[in-house]
């Protein structure tokens, strides 16, 4: 039992202690020492730190709405902090003439994958990879300067420099007491930085270095010194005067989320590649009636791209699928709508849109010559809204397999025209009025349209006739009031026949037909017999005169 509560207490002591303390009432920290576990400061309470204080490991402040903080003195995270390289980095070592000949050894935070180039003294090393890059030279001298280029697709930073110069003792150097153009300080895992949630309002007129810091309420820097505070995110406002911020461990020194605001004032960032604020769009959508809708943006975001199109039934979550809404980018570069480089420089994207639904009837689109810099909006096309005016047959009677003619007439009272088709039936079955084809009608148009209705059966039957509508039109009204109209019942019956019979003057003409032929026919049978007997005659007086007789 002993042994079990002995072990109790041992692992409970060796839990870490986290106090918290709760800051009710207007306090100050004007000495200096180390503040850790969570600070919350109260609504209506102010809390100012103008000493300069250590803050341990994974401290936490929160500043709850109605609250505030002062910051006039320092904070400053015990984690070691790393020197960050630029893509061109220019490391001033002070070496203060330690000695004739050493070594200059470098040590690098992570190991160094992508070769990087080094120059000392006019010394190049080219394609340089690993953890540790030894110099040996002239350490007689006050300053040496350390030229590195690195490769853009790592991170670079150097944790300590060591001098041992021959005969002394060496010296190590840790990160921040090194400088130099392109290098910036920062905490080498952000899990070891403190941290401060600002509902209310923090005030910097200080130094601060390593703290995760969200604005939610209100954020000014004046004056202060901003080191490994990068990316500070605000949802609320902060303002920027005469301040620096350096070390961030992003692309950016602030972030400004949605439609949070900024003022920038004669201050300064990290520079280089870290743009001094960016505005990102947590989300960016457009509201559309129908899946067949589709959206294609140009010159979005950070970048300038365009897209390709883009439809709630293709969406980047198959889970969003059918609620109408068209996700138009998908990380957020794509939705980074203006932002501050590293020189100063402003920039705004400059993007615009193009909505259209592809029909049967046509196609409409619709122009967004400057894409709304918000997380959702709504786009309304111009379409068709035809209206079935009347369907108006010719007679009330009409014999099967005989056309009758039927008028329909349609208007169009929408803000684009349509090509459309009309279905219709004749009790229960498809009727044959003609040839099918597409009727246009233009905005504001009312027209006519000829139909050539017939029936192969008797009865009283009645036209009716729609206006068909493609499955492309879903969630949109492009057929108001009514799409169907009916005639009245016509009567179809079978025609008489009344006309005379023709078979016996069809068999007078063939007999008298063929008298006339056979009267004919012996007629030149005749005129041949009579032409063949008179040259037989004449061969026969012939032969009487040539021959004579002896008597």
């Amino acid at each position: 039992m002993r042994r079990a509560l002995l072990l109790s207490l041992i692992i409970l002591l060796s839990q870490p202690f986290v106090s918290a303390t709760d800051i009710t009432a207007d306090s100050e920290e004007d000495s200096s020492g180390t503040l850790s576990g969570t600070y919350t400061v109260s609504n209506g309470a102010t809390w100012t730190v103008s000493g300069d204080y250590e803050i341990a490991e994974n401290t936490a402040v929160i500043i709850e709405e109605g609250a505030t903080m002062v910051v006039s003195g320092s904070m400053n995270a015990v984690a070691p902090p790393k020197l960050n390289l630029a893509g061109t980095a220019n490391v001033h070592v002070p070496v203060g003439f330690l000695g004739e000949t050493g070594v200059l050894r470098i040590d690098f935070a992570d190991e160094v994958l992508y070769g990087i180039d080094i120059e000392i003294n006019n010394e190049s090393t080219t394609n340089w990879t690993g953890t540790q890059f030894d110099w040996n030279g002239d350490l007689d001298v006050e300053n040496v300067t350390v030229n590195i280029t690195t490769h853009p697709f790592q991170i670079s930073s150097i944790s300590t420099i060591t001098l041992s110069a021959q005969g002394a003792t060496p010296v190590m150097l840790e990160a921040d007491e090194l400088s130099g153009d392109g290098t910036s300080l920062v905490i080498p895992d952000r899990n070891n930085a403190w941290s401060i949630d600002v509902q209310g309002t923090l005030i910097v007129t200080g130094s601060i270095f390593g703290a995760g810091i969200s604005c939610h309420g209100t954020c000014t820097l004046n004056g202060a010194q901003m080191t490994s505070t990068g990316p500070i995110e605000v949802m609320g406002s902060i303002s920027v005067t005469d301040s620096s911020l350096s070390g961030g461990i992003s692309d950016e020194d602030i972030i400004i989320w949605d439609d949070a605001s900024i003022t920038w004032t004669n201050s300064t960032g990290t520079g280089g590649v870290t743009d001094n604020w960016v505005n990102i769009l947590t989300t960016r959508t457009v509201g559309v009636q129908n899946g067949y809708v589709v959206f294609y943006g140009y010159n979005m975001g950070y970048d300038s791209i365009s897209t390709s199109p883009l439809g709630d039934n293709s969406t980047f979550d198959s889970g969003n699928m059918g609620d109408n809404v068209i996700e138009i980018a998908l990380d957020e570069r794509d939705r980074m709508v203006r932002w501050q480089d590293g020189n100063g420089v402003v920039h705004e994207e400059s993007a615009s849109g193009l909505v259209v639904l592809s029909t049967p009837w046509g196609d409409y689109e619709h122009q967004i010559s400057e894409l709304p810099k918000v997380n959702h909006f709504d786009v309304s096309l111009d379409l068709p809204l035809l209206s079935f005016d009347s369907l108006v047959e010719s007679d009330d009677e009409n014999n099967v397999d005989s056309r009758l003619g039927v008028m329909a007439t349609v208007t169009n009272n929408g803000d684009a025209a349509a090509n459309f088709l009309i279905d219709c039936t004749s009790n229960g079955v498809d009727a044959n009025v003609g040839v099918n084809v597409p009727y246009s009608a233009g905005p504001g148009e009312t027209i006519e349209i000829p139909m050539n209705w017939d029936s192969a059966v008797e009865g009283d039957l009645a036209l009716e006739c729609t206006i068909f509508v493609p499955y492309h039109f879903e969630g949109f009204d492009v057929v108001y009031p009514t799409g169907t109209e009916r005639t009245n019942p016509v009567t179809w019956s079978i025609e008489d026949d009344e006309s005379t019979n023709l078979a016996l003057p069809i068999a007078i003409g063939l007999v008298a037909a063929v008298l006339i032929f056979v009267l004919v026919l012996r007629r030149q049978m005749g005129i041949e017999a009579a032409k063949e007997y008179s040259h037989v005659n004449e061969v026969s007086g012939e032969e009487d005169e040539d021959s004579g007789v002896i008597e």
